[in-house]
């Protein structure tokens, strides 16, 4: 039964109580502040403890008034932080200044902003949840305050409150502050480049493993080259026939944007070419077969025009004849990147398309000739989503397409993106919906490694039936995506990662945070890619393949987070100084040297260093930054002794292994012919 008189709580002063809560009625309320002492909600305590919050507000700062209370002049005699409005008014009984957050670990903002240039001591209430907020409190103070110290209440109790009512004095609270080491803020050494990662071949399905790993070979170039714009292509191919379906209101499409980065020479085209010689094909014969088409279409209007002027003479009250229909080209790939023209393509192909560049600059140029700028990026952003988009025509009429789908598979050079990839671009997220590979440059070797026909034949078969698949048609006779679900252990799989990624994600700032934010979703359209692949390509392993199992899930992830790492990596060399340019060039070439070089052989292989001294000083300023140590050489037998050599952390490719001298260099062989090819199903390939 509910009292009249609301208690104060025990081990607090009414006068402390007072400061914080207004008696109303039969109940306390406690007003929750921001920084600036503002009401931003109320907390409702009756008599028997029962907490509620007045609805409409949102958890603030439990403040004493005045606000000048809160000196923290020394780290002697600091503010003290607690959780809670009865933590908060027993401190205050003793004399100490104290403001109390709601929750533990909650609004650290404002938190920092009222403490800025202070000194803090947070009192943690003795358990795992009240740890772990003071841990999250840290790392929101340290920057703002002088200094921050954590302790736990004193006499053994859970909380600030139950030590006082144990008998916890003023003194006991100041002499914990004064032994506790203030906090830090842990800094590691930052390298001056992020490490490169090699591609996760791996997680590829086969036979698109072997086609990357051959493709790369023979080309001479990095794998990711061919992989990226291979997976903007597979994804093209799937098009609106399928998304994944997460939660019931939660899809993710088959639409892939990937941009392969290098300088002129490393081999970015033909990477393209290759990469994406199934898709020309089917484009070539497509067109070809149109051409067929638009020649009977030629000779059957001219038919329709002797009809209908034989009808037109006769004054027949017959209906005319009928026009034949302008057959349309089956289209799976454009270079056009105004959206005008692609809202009228894919109008004609409502699977989808695949926009390929070679030199990606062109599209980042977007709105060039409009008077208003925006609109072809708004555009663009509802064609990553395969939503609906509608283009109004000065001259012909609306277009509207129901779920507008384009796949990016293209090249771009540094500087280029450099200059391209404005903060505009940052801001509106458009940036963070590009999956990048910027692989070190590697000179070229001749090989007669080459991709057999075998392989070639493999994936060719994977595109053809990839683009078989077939949406469904909904009560109102309109197509629509087929769902594919998440299996058991694809599900584990999935929210395993969401949890995994969002707490990286809560983390992160600025660029890095909007890529993770898109590589959330990312996961799940690889995953689905790769789903549809080894369907395509008969993996007997896949059970169900209505449901994403966790094979995929698993292979999605993966890429995903090496996208996630490349992306950090690319805006890192985007923004570095022309120091952390000449550094990270430096070490691509000791890279390039196999991972260890001497003073003198780095004289040898560059112009910027023309005494070995010089050589020398510039490798050792990447040891101390921490990407590699100096190696004596084992003396062994008579001469003079062996002059060091710097050796890279394994992080950054230490050479392994050398061929011998003479050795020429042998590709690995990949057995294509073990790949499972499945047999010809019919029209079982269009009904998932």
């Amino acid at each position: 039964m509910i009292a009249t008189k609301p208690a104060v709580p025990a081990g607090v002063p009414a006068s402390a109580w007072e400061r914080i809560a207004k008696r109303e009625g039969d109940v306390w309320m406690i007003a929750e502040r921001d920084a600036t002492g503002e009401v931003v909600g109320v907390a409702v305590r009756d008599a028997n403890g029962g907490k509620t919050c007045k609805p409409g507000g949102k958890r603030g700062l439990i403040l004493a008034w005045p606000l000048d209370t809160y000196a923290g002049t020394s780290a002697d005699d600091p503010v003290f932080v607690c959780e809670g409005a009865s933590d908060t008014g027993a401190l205050l009984g003793l004399g100490l200044d104290a403001v109390g957050v709601p929750m533990a670990g909650h609004c650290g903002d404002w938190l920092a902003e009222l403490l800025a240039d202070r000194h803090a001591g947070i009192v943690a209430d003795a358990d795992d949840p009240g740890r772990s907020g003071a841990v999250k409190l840290v790392a929101e103070l340290l920057p703002r305050c002088k200094s921050v110290r954590v302790i736990e209440p004193p006499e053994g109790a859970k909380d600030a409150r139950a030590a006082v009512i144990a008998g916890a004095i003023r003194a006991d609270f100041l002499a914990l502050v004064e032994r506790a080491e203030p906090e830090v803020i842990e800094s590691e050494p930052q390298s001056p480049v992020l490490a490169w990662r090699s591609f996760p071949i791996g997680a590829l399905p086969e036979p698109i493993r072997a086609f990357v790993e051959d493709s790369a070979k023979a080309i001479g170039c990095d794998p990711s080259y061919v992989a990226l714009p291979l997976l903007s292509a597979l994804a093209a191919a799937i098009g609106n026939t399928h998304r994944i379906a997460l939660k019931r209101r939660w899809t993710e499409p088959a639409i892939v944007w990937t941009a392969i980065v290098g300088e002129s020479g490393t081999a970015k085209s033909p990477a393209l070419e290759l990469a994406l010689r199934p898709i020309r094909k089917r484009q070539h014969d497509a067109m070809r077969e149109h051409a067929d088409a638009m020649k009977q279409y030629a000779d059957r209007l001219a038919m329709h025009e002797r009809d209908a002027a034989q009808w037109k003479r006769s004054k027949s009250d017959t209906p005319p004849p009928t026009k034949p229909e302008a057959p349309i080209a089956d289209r799976c790939w454009t270079d056009d990147v105004t959206t005008e023209a692609l809202a009228a393509l894919l109008q004609q192909n409502p699977r989808g398309l695949l926009m390929v560049r070679d030199e990606l600059a062109a599209w980042f140029a977007f709105d060039a000739y409009k008077a208003s700028k925006g609109g072809d990026v708004a555009k663009w952003l509802e064609m990553f989503g395969g939503r609906p988009m509608v283009v109004d025509r000065k001259s012909g009429g609306t277009l509207y397409v129901p779920r507008a789908a384009v796949s990016i598979a293209g090249g771009i050079q540094p500087e280029t993106l450099r200059r391209a990839l404005g903060q505009e671009h940052r801001d509106n997220g458009l940036a963070a919906r590009l999956l990048f590979a910027m692989p070190p440059r590697s000179p070229k070797r001749w090989t007669e490694a080459d991709v057999s026909e075998a392989t070639e034949a493999a994936v060719a078969a994977v595109f053809d039936r990839l683009f078989v698949l077939t949406p469904e048609t909904d009560d109102d006779g309109d197509e629509r995506p087929r769902l594919l679900t998440l299996a058991d252990d694809g599900k584990r799989a999935w929210v395993a990662f969401y949890n995994e990624h969002a707490i990286e994600q809560a983390e992160l700032s600025g660029d890095e945070a909007a890529a993770w934010s898109k590589l959330e979703g990312y996961a799940a359209r690889l995953a689905l890619v790769v789903h549809l692949t080894r369907y395509a390509a008969g993996d007997p392993t896949l059970g169900d393949v209505g449901r994403v199992d966790a094979a995929s899930v698993d292979a999605g992830v993966v890429l995903a987070r090496w996208f996630g790492d490349e992306a950090r990596r690319v805006y890192a060399i985007l923004s570095e100084s022309d120091d952390e340019r000449k550094t990270r060039r430096l070490l691509e070439l000791v890279q390039r040297k196999g991972g260890d070089v001497s003073g003198r052989e780095l004289v040898q292989s560059s112009r910027a260093f023309r005494r070995v001294p010089d050589a020398e000083a510039a490798l050792s300023k990447l040891v101390e930054a921490g990407v590699g140590s100096w190696v004596k050489p084992e003396q062994r037998g008579r001469g003079g002794p062996k002059a060091r050599r710097f050796v890279l952390s394994p992080v950054y490719g230490v050479n392994v292994y050398r061929n011998p001298a003479g050795d020429t260099e042998k590709a690995n062989p990949v057995d294509v012919d073990g790949v499972d090819t499945p047999p010809d199903s019919g029209i079982g390939w269009g009904e998932l």
